[in-house]
């Protein structure tokens, strides 16, 4: 290969490392030079990303730029800012919010293409970062932006061009609390990663001509970074090996594939396959609950040990949910006529689901219906009534409220009063156990612990 044909090569991968020096989506920037005549553009594009609690969720990104339309072969063209502002969604602030994150930090890696008049050049992958971003309270969508600034390029070959967004994923993001301690979204890491897929069809960000109107000498293959430099590297006769410094992040060089003249339809950061969460954005959160606690008993003055868990599906946009609740059976002693030793088998038959309310602000409540079974009473010792159709004749009304602030990624302490219903069809002294265990005033406590 000739030495003008490496230079063309290290050359349009100046291009290329230029044209993807920030990264869109998720709060990052894209950036290209400009010179002093340069024309403004702008790309919207739309993201599905998949989040930790929240899954699936939307961003909007706009990126805008004034990239010129045309540029001289061999002119060098100076560094330039922009920015590239996204929107997230208020189910996503209403998530954070729940766990009590009040700030959005993070990183992000962007999928560009620039096809150039050598060919395309792919595999061009940048990393770059976002500062601490407010989440608002009350939940509502807010915009991230940010900006960078691009190393000056120079052409030395004519023709067309453009610049493509292929897609990104978020890796490292950290919420924060008040307090400035990382919120772990994941268990037991204080960061957290997205993968992203382009659900809309522009990747163009912008097109260009390289013309023969600039200067006729060859360029030298190196590009200038406003804040650092680029070592262009020796020896090379395909695409460069070494890497440009970008002044908000970092950029790994393409790779120019083999007999390739097209953008390549392989991204991985926009699979063509189904994604992780097949019911789509807005869909909602299932949460996983085990349950301890007890009940204690007013009337018969004695306390039952409760076990068992809650399957939810929680509505992040309506702060409800709906829950299969699940108590084991159990058993208890107490006392009749104050001082008659008393025992009981008891289990419970929910009636329909458990439904309830969490907020930003960790209050939960929850409100179930279930008939209360006694399938075994008796007084020392001695069997005295129960079976299986012993149970209260209506179902009893429990509704509980978190006690403290609840954290959906941990779980939270719940407590409330109820009344037990009558009880019938516990046997010839059906009368006498039920007003020895019937009445209002029953308490119950419960710990609700997140399943990994």
């Amino acid at each position: 290969m000739s030495a003008s044909s490496t230079r063309s090569r290290r050359t349009v991968s100046a291009l290329a490392l230029t044209s993807a020096t920030g990264v869109v989506a998720a709060m990052v920037t894209l950036s290209v030079a400009s010179p002093a005549a340069a024309d403004p553009v702008q790309l919207k594009q739309d993201y599905t990303c998949t989040f930790p609690l929240i899954n699936e969720d939307p961003i909007k990104v706009t990126i805008k730029a004034d990239i010129p339309s045309s540029i001289g072969v061999g002119q060098p063209v100076p560094s330039f800012q922009i920015e590239s502002p996204t929107e997230v969604s208020a189910r996503a602030a209403q998530g954070l919010g729940l766990v009590g994150a009040k700030t959005l930090e993070g990183a992000a890696t962007a999928d560009v293409t620039v096809n150039t008049p050598s060919g395309p050049l792919t595999g061009i992958k940048v990393e770059n970062t976002f500062g601490k971003t407010a989440i608002p309270s009350p939940a509502a969508p807010f915009t991230v932006s940010a900006a960078g600034r691009s190393p000056s390029l120079t052409f030395d070959k004519a023709g067309d061009g453009d610049i493509q967004v292929n897609g990104i994923d978020l890796h490292n993001l950290v919420a924060r609390d008040a307090a400035g301690k990382p919120v772990q979204l994941v268990s037991g890491q204080d960061s957290f990663d997205a993968k992203c897929v382009l659900t809309s069809a522009n990747k163009v960000l912008a097109k260009f001509k390289v013309t023969d109107g600039g200067s006729t000498t060859n360029p030298t293959g190196s590009t200038t970074n406003p804040t650092g430099s680029t070592t262009n590297p020796t020896g090379s006769t395909t695409n460069p090996t070494g890497s440009t410094t970008n002044p908000t992040g970092s950029t790994t060089n393409p790779t120019n594939p083999t007999g390739s003249t097209t953008n390549p339809t392989g991204s991985t950061t926009n699979p063509t396959g189904s994604t992780t969460n097949p019911t789509g954005p807005g869909a909602p959160v299932h949460l996983s609950y085990g349950l301890t606690g007890s009940s204690f008993i007013k009337a018969p003055n004695g306390t039952v040990p409760l076990s068992g868990g809650i399957e939810a599906d929680y509505d992040i946009d309506k702060g409800s949910y709906v829950a299969d609740l699940t108590l084991k059976p159990t058993n208890g002693n107490f006392t009749v006529l104050g001082f008659l030793p008393a025992s009981a088998s008891v289990a419970f038959e929910q009636v329909g689901k458990t439904t309830g309310t969490l907020n930003t602000a960790g209050d939960l409540t929850t409100k179930s219906r279930m008939y209360v079974k006694l399938p075994s009473v008796a007084v020392f010792g001695l069997p005295i009534g129960g079976g299986d159709s012993c149970k209260t004749g209506t179902p009893a009304d429990v509704d509980l409220k978190s006690d403290g602030p609840f954290k959906p990624l941990e779980g939270g302490k719940l407590k409330g009063t109820y009344t037990l219903p009558a009880l019938q069809g516990c046997g010839g002294l059906n009368d006498m156990i039920s007003a020895f265990t019937a009445g209002p005033g029953n308490t119950i406590d419960l710990t609700l612990a997140k399943k990994n």
